[in-house]
């Protein structure tokens, strides 16, 4: 998804965050948040349009259940993940809870 393509501004703030489609038992890192999606920083990658349940950690500990749709995925080898950015998957979050809303409304 390029940035044309973007309805909704994102926010970089790098936080914890377990995913899977099944339970939240594997785990990657937050970045680029908008209302509607996150980018998940992992080299564990689902196909696109499979449903992930996540939680994220915010900064003050609390955690937040979301649930989203991978909508593309990226996977590079483990010797290059430190050298690109976008290796992981861009999740379009479903029905996203006012906490989440406001949290990200937050970042600046």
């Amino acid at each position: 998804m390029d940035k044309e393509k973007r309805s909704k501004s994102r926010n970089s703030k790098r936080l914890f965050v377990r995913f899977g489609p099944e339970k939240p038992d594997n785990i990657g890192f937050s970045n680029d948040f908008s209302t509607s999606g996150i980018f998940i920083k992992t080299n564990t990658i689902f196909q696109p349009a499979t449903t992930l349940r996540l939680e994220v950690e915010l900064p003050d500990s609390r955690i937040l259940h979301l649930e989203g749709i991978v909508m593309w995925a990226k996977k590079v080898p483990a010797s290059l993940v430190r050298h690109i950015k976008k290796t992981g998957m861009g999740v379009k979050l479903i029905q996203p809870p006012a906490e989440y809303i406001e949290f990200v409304s937050g970042l600046v």
